[in-house]
């Protein structure tokens, strides 16, 4: 582990991480780069006692510290792009810039559609896209099999095996934030009595008319959160019931506007909402309430170096910052959850089984048609 500060205490969780595989195996690419980046560290070891270039992100002696702030220094800037939208971009550059005042950073921010291909196209061009970046989870995928990734030294510690990516004894990824999804209701529209425990009870005819989910990708993780939770013919036999009996709504919407509809009561539920969303709307007053209904959905956004860096003594930094005390504290107030803290319900992240991108569609593909067919 790169002895970049006091360790500071990670929670082993108990019922966080089962069975995910995806995220812990190394797409395609990493081992040309992390090849790349071994003889560049050679290369740097040989000729210096002191690192330079790449081989200052797997640099991980006891001097490390010095080693990469020195460097910094002499770079004075970053270039930082992310698919995060709203304050906290700002205030994570604001933090990073305070604790290491001679660096200046440059945000490149953007929806992931327009983003991800476009640095594909701009780092295999040899051209450098930025030096680090912070995506979700389906972004990341994409970007680790097109062979863009450099390996760093671990500033993770024990952070739960599901929430990296590991290319031998150094990191390809690492989760910064998560956000919930599950069941959000409106208390004004659903008795107590009818509020689920278990997956199975959504089928309870009690809530007919009152489910909405979201023609989306969120709302097709949720068709995956069922198939892994029951397994393929149980949970295909779950969900026909489901439309079936309750027949839940499919809006075009987003996740914000669709938890706005059960704040609003249009309807009474959502089985595929975020706890943020809600929490923001019961901070207005509204009268719902979100429940970890499990398998908990975790999708996740994660940090990594892209391969034309161009300083990587400021990359090594950042990225040992997003998962420290500075970072993690503004995303916890801003109701994302921590990769470094245990919560007392299962959950599931979506890209977990996929090595590519292209598998991790193909399986939202499958999971949409099977929403169309048993609520459409």
């Amino acid at each position: 582990m790169r002895k970049m500060r006091p360790l500071r205490k990670f929670i082993k969780p108990t019922t966080v991480g089962i069975a995910a595989v995806g995220l812990l195996l190394t797409a395609c690419g990493s081992t040309s780069s992390a090849s790349t980046n071994s003889s560049s560290s050679s290369s740097g070891s040989s000729s210096s006692s002191t690192p330079t270039g790449t081989a200052l992100l797997t640099y991980s002696g006891s001097n490390a510290t010095s080693v990469l702030e020195a460097a910094a220094k002499k770079e004075g800037k970053l270039n930082f792009m992310t698919s995060l939208a709203g304050p906290v971009v700002t205030q994570l550059v604001n933090a990073f810039e305070k604790q290491y005042p001679y660096i200046h950073v440059t945000v490149n921010r953007a929806d992931e559609s327009t983003l991800i291909p476009q640095t594909i196209s701009e780092e295999q061009a040899g051209k450098p896209a930025a030096d680090v970046f912070e995506v979700t989870g389906p972004g990341a995928l994409e970007l680790r099999a097109a062979g863009l990734l450099l390996p760093y030294a671990d500033p993770t510690a024990k952070m739960p095996a599901n929430y990296v990516t590991k290319s031998g004894s150094n990191y390809l990824l690492v989760t910064d934030r998560i956000s919930w999804l599950a069941f959000g209701y409106n208390t004004n529209k659903i008795p107590a009595a009818d509020v689920p425990k278990t997956l199975s009870d959504l089928t309870n005819p009690a809530l007919k008319g009152q489910l909405v989910t979201e023609a989306s990708s969120t709302g097709w993780d949720w068709i995956g959160s069922v198939l892994y939770a029951m397994g393929k013919t149980k949970g295909e036999a779950f969900l026909q019931k489901l439309g079936q009996v309750n027949k839940p709504a499919i809006v075009s919407l987003s996740g914000a506007a669709t938890a706005g509809l059960v704040a609003s009561g249009q309807y009474g539920a959502s089985f595929s909402v975020f706890q943020d969303h809600f929490l923001e709307n019961a901070a207005k007053g509204s009268p719902v309430k979100w429940i970890p209904l499990e398998p908990v959905i975790a999708n996740v956004g994660q940090v990594g170096v892209l391969k034309n860096v161009q300083d990587p003594a400021a990359a090594a930094l950042f990225v040992d910052f997003e998962t420290g005390p500075a970072a993690q504290k503004l995303f916890q107030q801003l109701h994302y959850g921590s990769p470094n803290v245990s919560v007392p319900f299962k959950t599931w992240v979506p890209t977990q089984g996929a090595t590519t991108a292209q598998q991790y569609s193909s399986e939202l593909s499958s999971w949409h048609a099977l929403q169309t067919k048993d609520f459409g």
